[in-house]
């Protein structure tokens, strides 16, 4: 892949949970890319900003991940999941990260619906309303605790169900969400994964996902990742 142009890769340094998924993606497949930092504003003055027109001409939503494919006539892709699915769709001919099969694609984007779907917005809606920093530094006061006490119990639950299906692939032999490899299902589900700390679940009762959080943050391609994202303090 040599030969190939890098895609432009839009993100943002530090721990915004939904860029490292592609960018994990783009290093398993060793695809060249260009890391453009955007500014999380919502001014849409700010010429980096994800909400200037530069941006969402490209990601008309305004948020982060989105890439340019200059090797497919300078495509947008944007949303975590959709670039997933089009990097794969595009360069994973072998099928490393993919399915092989309609089963094993189908099996794949299901968990990728639910990670969408159930995960990051029960995860994302939990930390706004607990974090001081954003529910609280934005309203004056903390949020009711029935709110709080509800999202943390949906992501209890989401991960009760992530748990039970890794716990059936271990006695299947396998490591991984879906089928006998790593997958784009392991990868849509990393990165949300790797802070669910911050919600106060206990990961020992959760022992299958606790192993293969394990595993993932052992991968290369997770670990660059988080290098790259989250660079040492300059003096």
């Amino acid at each position: 892949m040599s030969s190939l142009k890098p895609i432009t890769f839009y993100g943002h340094l530090g721990a915004t949970p939904n860029p490292p998924k592609v960018l994990i993606l783009l290093k398993l497949l060793g695809l060249p890319y260009t890391h453009v930092e955007k500014a999380l504003t919502d001014d849409p003055t700010v010429e980096d900003g994800i909400k200037h027109q530069n941006f969402t001409s490209i990601n008309p939503n305004g948020r982060i991940p989105a890439i340019t494919d200059p090797n497919q006539n300078d495509i947008n892709v944007w949303e975590s999941a959709a670039i997933l699915q089009y990097l794969t769709e595009v360069y994973d001919t072998e099928h490393k990260f993919s399915g092989k099969d309609l089963e094993e694609r189908t099996l794949i984007n299901e968990w990728i619906a639910f990670q969408i779907s159930g995960q990051a917005p029960m995860q994302g809606q939990y930390f706004w309303f607990s974090f001081d920093k954003l529910h609280k530094a934005k309203y004056g006061e903390q949020a009711p605790e029935h709110v709080t006490v509800r999202f943390k119990n949906e992501v209890r639950r989401i991960y009760g169900v992530l748990n039970t299906q890794l716990e059936k692939q271990s006695a299947k032999g396998s490591d991984w969400i879906v089928a006998d490899r790593l997958t784009i299902a392991d990868v849509a589900w990393i990165a949300w994964s790797r802070v669910v700390s911050a919600v106060g679940l206990d990961l020992d009762e959760l022992p299958a996902f606790k192993a293969w959080l394990a595993k993932m943050d052992e991968l290369p391609a997770v670990k660059e990742t988080y290098a790259e994202l989250n660079p040492p303090a300059t003096a």
